[in-house]
């Protein structure tokens, strides 16, 4: 058996990124890892639901064995074996988000040997985590980039607290390489698209966000397409959560890169504000004039670790998860990243690859 690697979940941002990201690395090496602390640093320590359910997924994926996998484990002991695909469903069994949940897979679905398609419940659009729109339409479009072709798919929206969305995934054929990238620039800006959403609301909450984040955007941006998707029960009664919710995800499409930004509606919290938030993160992150918004900017780096040869890309903000992310990589895959920028400011990171994708051809 290998060396068991020990990663320690208070290093850097001290969440559950730590925990989601090294299993995504142990289970494409078939590298046995060991996570003491996990989420120390969280008012909540340890596994939570939506933590465990990436453990089982990655297990499933990896036919792994575990040893402290339940509720509240502050340790967790990670064995995989050969990576193998097919079809898998698994309930987050609260409104924990299936959004955060993807973040362990995503790395391992390109080394699969089959066609995969996984089916996954819990919380679509909740604090914390990306909205499911913001995923389909940023994450997985630039990971095409890459060379991860998936396709995604939304059942049913999941709202804290009752959760109960479905997403599946699912990606054909999909061995292969990851590829580098060069990606530091946006360039011009071409379209932005709004997708605004309410359920168990009056529609008219779903249209009022839109149209207070295009306003906003408006005076601030000239020159500019606007398009927006409006899902409520009224045309979508298909996708009506079981709790009450809103959200808005703001795609901005760039001659080089697209960006996004989202907010959540809560109680209390006018649908006006609700669009405002969304377009100023959205606002904040395009002027910097860096490809990445500081969401993609930390969940891209595992991906770059993976590619084969050296990726160069620039990200609106230098955020503790993305230092975490880049600390894990290093730790893991004995990789040294070069990152210019300071905390919390436009930054580029450069990451020479792995490929491990040489490591299943026999």
């Amino acid at each position: 058996m290998n060396k068991i690697i020990t990663i320690d979940g208070s290093l850097g941002e001290g969440g559950g990124q730590i925990l989601r990201t090294s299993l995504a690395l142990s289970a494409i090496l078939g590298m046995p890892l060991k996570v003491i602390n996990i989420r120390a640093k969280r008012e909540n320590p340890g596994l939570q639901h939506q933590h465990i359910t990436a453990v089982k997924v990655v297990s499933a994926l990896s036919n792994a064995k575990t040893e402290g996998l339940y509720l509240g484990s502050k340790e967790l002991l990670f064995y995989p074996n050969k990576l193998s695909g097919g079809n898998f469903e698994f309930d987050v069994g609260t409104a924990g988000s299936v959004m955060l949940v993807l973040q362990a897979i995503l790395p391992i679905l390109p080394f699969l040997e089959t066609s995969t398609k996984i089916v996954l419940k819990g919380g679509t659009d909740v604090p914390g985590a990306p909205t499911f729109d913001y995923f389909k339409n940023v994450t997985l479009e630039l990971l095409k980039r890459i060379g991860i072709d998936m396709k995604a798919n939304i059942k049913r929206r999941g709202y804290y607290p009752k959760g109960g969305g479905i997403v599946d995934i699912f990606i054909e054929s999909p061995k292969g390489r990851l590829k580098n990238i060069e990606l530091v620039k946006r360039g011009e800006l071409k379209k932005i698209k709004i997708f605004s959403v309410a359920h168990k609301l009056p529609s008219h909450i779903a249209k009022r966000q839109a149209l207070s984040a295009q306003s906003f955007l408006e005076e601030r941006l000239q020159g500019i397409l606007y398009e927006t998707e409006i899902e409520d029960d009224e045309k979508n009664h298909e996708l009506a959560s079981f709790s009450p919710g809103t959200s808005i995800s703001i795609i901005a499409e760039a001659k080089e890169s697209i960006l996004g930004g989202d907010s959540l509606g809560k109680k209390g919290k006018p649908a006006e504000k609700v669009g405002e938030d969304a377009a100023k993160v959205l606002i904040e992150d395009i002027s910097t004039q860096m490809a990445l918004d500081r969401f993609m900017s930390d969940m891209i780096i595992p991906f770059l670790a993976l590619a084969k040869g050296k990726s160069k890309v620039g990200g609106s903000r230098l955020t503790l998860h993305a230092i975490t992310n880049i600390l894990v990589i290093e730790k893991i895959l004995n990789i040294k990243a070069k990152v210019l920028g300071k905390q919390e400011e436009p930054f580029i990171v450069e990451v020479d690859g792995i490929d491990p994708f040489s490591l299943y051809v026999k």
